[in-house]
C-alpha cells in the first residue's frame, strides 16, 4: 500500500501519525507558510486587517487538498497586536484538521515559562506542531515534549545566512541533532528544522546522526534550496519512510505584488498553479511514490 510505502509501515504515532496521514492525503510532504506581511499581500486584498486575513484564507483555499502542512509565522501575526492574534485564532479555526498545524514560534526559556510557551501554542492554538530554539538546553525543551501527542521541531541547522555565525561553527549543528536523539528517546515527540540551502553532504550529516527524527525543510522556492538534493538528503530511516520530511515553502507560491490579479478567485488559482508546479517538483525528487495529478494517492 502506498500508505505504507509513505509511511514506512505501522511504526509511527501521536503526532507523527496524523504528519504520516496528512502526506499521504496530500500525496506530497509539502508544507505551505502564512505570513501574512504587506510585502506578501497581494493589493487585491487591499491594506486592513480584513484584507489581511482574506489573504491567508485564500491561500488555504488553494492548497487544502495538495499540501499536507500549513506553518503560520507567529511573528507575522504578533506584529499587529491583539489584531493579529486574533486573526490568528480564526485562520487557526477555518484551516481542515486534516492538515498538520506547525506554529512557527521558535520559542525557548527556562522550564516553567517554557511551560506556558507549549500551553499556548499546543493547547490555545491546537498546534499540532511547534518550532523551538534548543539552545537553552534539555529543560526549556521537555515541557513542549510533554505534550505526547504533539511533535516539536527543534531549530538545527536554519536556512538563512547567519546559520554560519554560530551553528555550522563547531559542529553545533551535529550536537544538536545528537541531542535532539538523546531527548526523544524513542518517544517520536522530537524533529529538526534543517535548512534546504545548506548544501547536501551537511544534511547527509544530520540524517545520518538523526535517522528516524522528522525534518522540516524550508529555503525552497525563493531562497533557492534545490529539491532534488534537499531530498536525497534528508530522506528518513525506514521507520517514517517519506514521511520523514516535509518540504516547506512560503513565498514561492505567491504572485508578485505588480503581477496583474484583479479577484480573489484569480489570486486562489494563481497560488495553486504554483503550489501544484511546486508539488510535482517534490513528486519528481520522491523516488517510488505514486500520486495523481490533482491531489492525494492513487
Amino acid at each position: 500500500m502506498l500508505a505504507q510505502h509513505l509511511c514506512g509501515g505501522d511504526t509511527v504515532s501521536g503526532s507523527s501519525a496524523k504528519l504520516c496521514a496528512s502526506i499521504t492525503r496530500a500525496g506530497a510532504p509539502l508544507s505551505v507558510g502564512l505570513e501574512p506581511s504587506p510585502a506578501y499581500v497581494h493589493p487585491v486584498f487591499g491594506d486592513d486587517m480584513k484584507g489581511r486575513e482574506q489573504f491567508l484564507l485564500c491561500i488555504i483555499e488553494a492548497t487544502h487538498d495538495i499540501a499536507a502542512a500549513l506553518k503560520p509565522n507567529i511573528a507575522f501575526f504578533e506584529s499587529f497586536g491583539s489584531q493579529g492574534l486574533a486573526m490568528l485564532e480564526r485562520v487557526r479555526a477555518a484551516a481542515p484538521n486534516d492538515m498538520f498545524m506547525i506554529m512557527d514560534a521558535k520559542r525557548s526559556d527556562i522550564g516553567t515559562t517554557a511551560e506556558h510557551y507549549a500551553k499556548a501554542l499546543f493547547g490555545n492554538l491546537g498546534a499540532d506542531a511547534v518550532t523551538v530554539n534548543p539552545l537553552l538546553g534539555a529543560d526549556s525543551v521537555e515541557p513542549f515534549l510533554a505534550w505526547g501527542d504533539r511533535l516539536t521541531y527543534l531549530l538545527c541547522l536554519t536556512s538563512n545566512p547567519g546559520a554560519g555565525d554560530f551553528l555550522e561553527r563547531n559542529d553545533l549543528a551535529l550536537r544538536i541533532a545528537e541531542r535532539a536523539v538523546q531527548w526523544d528517546n524513542g518517544r517520536g515527540r522530537t524533529a529538526l528544522v534543517v535548512g534546504a540551502t545548506k548544501g547536501e553532504d551537511r544534511v547527509q550529516q544530520l540524517r545520518a546522526i538523526a535517522p528516524d527524527l522528522p525534518m522540516l525543510v524550508p529555503g525552497l522556492g525563493a531562497q533557492g534550496g534545490s529539491m532534488s538534493s534537499a531530498w536525497s538528503a534528508a530522506r528518513a530511516g525506514q521507520g517514517l519512510g517519506e514521511c520523514g520530511m516535509l518540504m516547506h515553502v512560503s513565498r514561492g507560491i505567491l504572485p508578485a505584488r505588480e503581477e496583474p490579479i484583479y479577484s480573489e478567485m484569480q489570486f486562489v488559482e494563481v497560488v495553486r498553479k504554483n503550489a501544484m508546479a511546486l508539488r510535482s517538483a517534490v513528486i519528481d525528487a520522491m523516488p517510488t511514490a505514486s500520486v495523481s495529478a490533482e491531489g492525494g494517492t492513487r
